[in-house]
């Protein structure tokens, strides 16, 4: 069992190809609906050889923090987790084993790949965090490689909702330690967001040959390498653990449930995860004029299928939702709003992107 934060932002590129094998996957559906555990020091398995581990803070600390459900049709039983409902009390799940199996994968799969299925579930103002890190082998382990989605964030003065980030151990100017990176299209969309009530399918990797890290998911389409002046500094280290970790969050006050599925972890002599083209689709939409005072027009390199529109001020309020007719252009009207910044989410059939835009 691993613990280690710290904050920091970036961004960057992505690709794709076949030999992978298995290393750990669960599905949760041969388990039994109810507690994953009895134990949540981290000393004692649980259901499906499922560890858990509750650090101190809050009042709602329990075993039923950590629960096999069941799920709609289409993904049958799934896995929970409650967070904490103070700024301490951080959730962590695990398996054991993964060194191991990492040890015995055929020569020259050198890539580490997750991927998952995850429910964003209804917005709240909780600042519970989901995240999923692949830790190194090694006796202070380090965050090789991770992603995570903050129910709901400030980020540079900026209000978000089920914003997705990146991780991984760097050291750039504050020093050593666990690094977020915005997963935008770029430096002036640096963030990424989820629509909520949606399954989504997330992926990370890690090339312990390059110290290589990418990030998939709607809108999603990144790498990180580190830079010249300040490389990457995992390189050569092995996998030792993955963990499923619920961050209370700074100044929470509320939990909030998280709702995942269909893992798989897995060793690759190239990048196979998820698929690209299905990934980077999102991050190809236009939005101008901007700023504007009247009509705003979304289009898509891609002849996207536009679903929906939703606008947040920067205090994360929804101040506007339009339904789509499913066309691959539209048009919003945001005459009727205040001058200012607000954040534009917009879902499509290929997934969905967050544009920044301005009314002025």
């Amino acid at each position: 069992m691993k613990k280690q934060l710290l904050f920091a932002g970036l961004l960057f590129g992505s690709f794709f190809s076949l030999n992978a094998q298995q290393l750990q996957a669960e599905n949760f559906n041969a388990l039994t609906i109810g507690n994953i555990g009895t134990d949540l020091t981290g000393a004692t398995p649980g259901q499906g050889g499922f560890y858990t581990g509750n650090a101190a803070g809050g009042t709602n600390s329990n075993n039923s923090n950590y629960q096999v459900v069941a799920g709609d049709a289409t993904h049958g039983n799934t896995m929970q987790i409650v967070g904490s409902n103070a700024a301490t009390g951080n959730r962590f799940l695990w398996k054991g084993g993964l060194e191991t199996v990492w040890a015995t994968r055929t020569a020259g799969n050198d890539i580490i790949e997750v991927e998952f299925d995850y429910y964003t579930g209804a917005n709240n103002t909780s600042a519970n965090s989901f995240r999923v890190y692949v830790y190194s082998d090694e006796e202070t382990p380090r965050v090789l490689a991770g992603i995570g989605i903050t129910k709901r964030a400030t980020i540079s003065s900026v209000v978000y909702t089920n914003v997705v980030q990146g991780f991984t151990t760097w050291t750039s100017t504050p020093g050593t330690g666990t690094y977020s990176f915005g997963l935008g299209p770029s430096t002036t969309e640096p963030q990424v967001t989820l629509p909520e009530n949606t399954w989504v399918r997330l992926g990370f990797s890690f090339n312990k040959g390059t110290g290589e890290v990418i990030w998939k998911g709607p809108g999603i389409a990144a790498a990180f390498t580190g830079n010249d002046t300040f490389p990457t500094t995992t390189t050569g280290a092995d996998a030792g653990e993955l963990d499923f970790i619920v961050i209370a969050g700074t100044g929470n006050t509320i939990p909030t449930t998280f709702v995942f599925d269909n893992y798989i972890s897995r060793a690759s002599n190239t990048d196979t995860l998820l698929s690209n083209d299905d990934f980077s689709a999102t991050s190809k939409f236009s939005v101008y004029p901007n700023p504007s005072n009247g009509l705003v027009n979304i289009s898509s390199d891609l002849n996207s299928s536009l679903n929906s529109v939703s606008i947040t001020d920067l205090n994360g309020r929804t101040v506007k939702t339009v339904e789509l007719n499913g066309d691959s252009s539209a048009q919003v009207n945001i005459s009727d709003l205040s001058a200012g910044v607000y954040m534009m989410n917009i879902n499509s059939d290929q997934g969905s992107t967050t544009k920044k835009i301005i009314k002025n």
